[in-house]
């Protein structure tokens, strides 16, 4: 029974000593870094040219502008492991130069403090430890700290305006790469132009963090500058990007003609997009009076798509029903009419509409003749992620107060055990000692059984916590 106690004292004072050796390795807590860059700063130069040639000097200026037509619709720039990697460099490092110059400025704070002969010297501990603080600060920052906790997947593209004004940026003799770097710009585009003979030699390229890259190299005649730009304005929206694009142009016969893609408006008679990422896109083009059309298109990576839509007049008035999402199989009362988005004839009643996807609950709605279009909203049959996170907050909580409740035996039992314990210590006749011993015996087993039934519920906190991360995750998703 002593041996019992003086090995649980032994215990707590161990785990006492195990806490302040690891908050003595620890040492003090810093501040995380944090990522302070909220743009991805996009430049474009006037390129170099001899400056006695009118017709050089016109394409130096042109060039650029038309680039910039090209990529100014960029709204974010995803960010590549690299450029990650260099933001977290950067937020550490500023940290760094921080707690350097807050170094300094305490080892000049001292050097004061030496000569003036009026000083305290009881602030001369004050001054030593506030230098030891700020190298610990330094070596902590020098030592590869954990990354921020908030790293950005993408920011937003901006142009920012030359600070002696216009759009476009004038780096003269500088070098191109220093100039990006003092201007603060993450991607400057570059060029320059010579005279071939009769033609221009150009060379476009774009500075960033990895390096330069060429988007355009050769040669063209004044009549291709256009083109030249658009191939090297497509090399550069990758950049800018971060990632791959597709570009489609939608025109619309007659120009009235609403342009719908993935259920939201997108244009009226004209559509041009050339950031879109590639994949598969339903495209519903609309007008009073003109059957629907609904184009169904793929585009792969780079491609530049050109569509012209002309709509058929139609006498009967039309209906466009579309599901969300897309693809549900539509039946006006019991017939099947095909898959959502499709055009039907205007009833000249209310009908009924249902609408049936793999995955989704049926829906059936009123279809009333005096409408254009009908979206009809599936809901999922599976767990809405939302409630399926509320469910599993729901059960952890629950889990975690079932878990605390239970410590409380543990704990009585213990001071139970321990109390019986000290009357065994204490007993004076043999009747008290067996009495005492046989109760510390079962309060001390009740115990340990009450301490494996915490263990078995703080399984269940744990077991609950990982399917509250899982459903948080898919949400996300």
């Amino acid at each position: 029974m002593r041996a019992d106690r003086r090995r649980i004292i032994q215990f707590i004072l161990f785990l006492i000593v195990a806490i302040n050796v690891d908050s003595a390795e620890k040492g003090p807590v810093y501040p995380g870094a944090v990522i302070e860059q909220k743009e991805w700063k996009v430049g474009i130069s006037i390129f170099r040219s001899e400056k006695n040639d009118p017709a050089l000097a016109s394409a130096a200026s042109l060039i650029p502008r038309l680039l910039q037509d090209e990529i100014s619709g960029i709204g974010f720039h995803l960010l590549t492991d690299d450029e990650k990697d260099l933001l977290v460099r950067n937020s550490i490092e500023k940290k760094e130069l921080e707690s350097l110059f807050q170094l300094s400025s305490r080892f000049s704070s001292r050097d004061e403090y030496f000569f003036n002969l009026n000083a305290d010297p009881s602030n001369l501990k004050k001054m030593d430890d506030q230098i030891s603080d700020a190298y610990s600060a330094l070596r902590y920052w020098q030592d590869s700290p954990l990354p921020p906790e908030v790293i950005p997947d993408k920011l937003p593209v901006i142009f920012p305006d030359p600070p002696e004004g216009g759009d476009l940026w004038n780096i003269e003799s500088y070098s191109p790469d220093a100039f990006r770097k003092n201007a603060g710009l993450d991607i400057l585009i570059i060029g320059s132009v010579v005279r071939v003979g009769d033609y221009f030699g150009l060379r476009i390229s774009a500075l960033g963090s990895s390096g330069e890259e060429v988007l355009w190299e050769g040669a063209g005649g004044e009549d291709e500058l256009e083109d030249i730009s658009l191939e090297a304005g497509a090399s550069a929206r990758n950049l800018v990007l971060g990632r791959s694009w597709s570009s489609i142009t939608v025109q619309t016969e007659p120009p009235s003609a609403v342009i719908t893609s993935s259920g939201k408006n997108v244009g009226v008679g004209l559509w041009a997009d050339s950031t879109l990422k590639p994949g598969t896109y339903i495209i519903v083009i609309t007008a009073s009076g003109y059957k629907p059309k609904i184009e169904n298109i793929t585009l792969t990576p780079n491609e530049l798509r050109f569509i012209n839509v002309s709509l058929e007049k139609v006498d009967q008035p039309q209906i466009l029903i579309r599901s969300e999402p897309a693809g549900a199989s539509v039946r006006l009362g019991s017939i099947w009419l095909g898959r959502a988005p499709l055009s039907v004839d205007q009833p000249d009643r209310v009908m009924s509409v249902t609408l049936e996807k793999e995955g989704f609950r049926t829906r059936t709605v009123p279809l009333y003749p005096d409408v254009e279009r009908l979206t009809i909203p599936l809901d999922y049959v599976l767990v809405d992620p939302v409630d399926e996170l509320a469910a599993g907050r729901k059960k952890l909580y629950s889990s975690i107060a079932w878990f605390s409740f239970s410590l409380a035996p543990t704990v009585i039992l213990l001071g139970v055990s321990q109390n019986y314990a000290n009357m065994n210590f204490a007993s004076s006749s043999p009747e008290d000692y067996n009495s005492s011993y046989k109760a510390y015996q079962i309060s001390y087993g009740l115990m340990w059984g009450s301490i494996a039934v915490n263990i078995g519920l703080l399984t269940n906190v744990i077991f609950k916590l990982s399917r509250y991360l899982k459903a948080a995750e898919g949400l996300s998703d």
